[in-house]
């Protein structure tokens, strides 16, 4: 519903009416176009470099030859070997070509019916930054979990979230609603921002009503009431304090999941597949505690300005029926 101009709007399943297409000729078409020696991302830790290039030319990595002719600045050495000078030139601070196509988001509304099951599954979602995106990107992380969220239930303890918006603004204000949380999905060159909620059925339109009101409240100045404030919420924009929070939670998120080396093996090839460079866990925490208040209301305020991405399912009549009322209430686009 984000991207129906493909690209990322494409499905990952292959869709019953092709099926029929998924022939041997077809899958190996597929195999030889995307699976090429050029496309590879080989990564290691724990292991000195110049090892690890030795490791891939002695396991026969420096005898494939590239799929497609390279251009006169990047042709191979003279043993027609691509992996020897791209390995033989890497490094922390080094950048790989990384191909690219560009995504359009288009917003819309997509509802699906299913009114015997127990829990009606609400999204919200807008454009937000990719990838290529450094300064929004760190923003809207930490808008993420200034936002917070989760279950109706928790087992609290140090660093569940349970002093997030969501947490205090919805969760512990609405029993019906049995889970809403904040997400942000990264790619290239674009993102997908927004609140994604569950209740029991019939509730779906005061649901959306909640969530487009979060929405609506990190955007506005500080001490500023948006349209449709209720009144247990003390205060709207960000404040320092909450910024602050959501900032140290980022940081101890980060540096915590980094103690694991297999995290770690994974975000070097995810980042070097991505963005064809490494960028050091010191820089990321400059980043994050480079982000102020006014970033976080700026950074919601331009997710207003995009056309909305709504989703539901389970019993969708009300949010179908007043979808467009609500939305245009708080100043959202459809």
């Amino acid at each position: 519903a984000a991207f129906r101009s493909g690209t990322l709007g494409n499905p990952l399943l292959c869709p019953i009416g092709q099926l029929h297409r998924a022939t041997v000729d077809s899958l190996t078409e597929y195999h030889e176009r995307w699976y090429r020696p050029e496309r590879i991302v080989v990564a290691a830790i724990g292991v000195d470099h110049q090892q690890l290039i030795n490791l891939c030319i002695d396991n026969g990595f420096a005898d494939l030859a590239p799929s497609h002719p390279a251009p006169a600045a990047d042709q191979s050495d003279s043993n027609g070997s691509w992996f020897r000078k791209i390995l033989a030139t890497g490094g922390a601070n080094s950048r790989i070509a990384v191909p690219s196509c560009k995504s359009v988001y288009t917003g819309g509304t997509w509802f699906d019916s299913k009114p015997d099951v127990d829990f009606t599954q609400v999204y919200l979602g807008f454009k937000s930054a990719g990838i290529d995106n450094e300064h929004g990107l760190y923003v809207y992380a930490v808008l993420q979990m200034l936002l917070g969220g989760g279950g109706s239930f928790s087992a609290g303890g140090p660093g569940k979230g349970m002093y997030s918006r969501l947490y205090t603004r919805v969760l512990n204000q609405h029993a019906w609603i049995e889970s809403c949380v904040a997400f942000h999905h990264c790619y290239t060159d674009a993102g997908l921002f927004g609140i994604s909620a569950s209740c029991r059925p019939r509730n779906e339109h005061a649901l959306f009503d909640v969530i487009a009101t979060e929405i609506e409240a990190v955007a506005a100045t500080s001490g500023k009431r948006s349209s449709f404030r209720r009144p247990y919420a003390s205060q709207e924009g960000a404040s320092l304090f909450e910024v602050k929070r959501a900032k140290n939670q980022l940081k101890s998120n980060l540096l915590m999941n980094l103690e694991s080396r297999m995290v770690q093996l994974e975000d070097l090839g995810r980042q070097i597949q991505v963005s064809g460079r490494k960028v050091p866990a010191e820089a990321m925490i400059q980043h994050i505690e480079a982000i102020t208040p006014e970033d976080i209301r700026k950074g919601a305020a331009e997710l207003l300005a995009s056309p909305a991405t709504v989703l539901a399912q389970g019993c969708v009549d009300g949010i179908s029926q007043f979808c467009p009322q609500v939305a245009a209430n708080h100043g959202i686009k459809l």
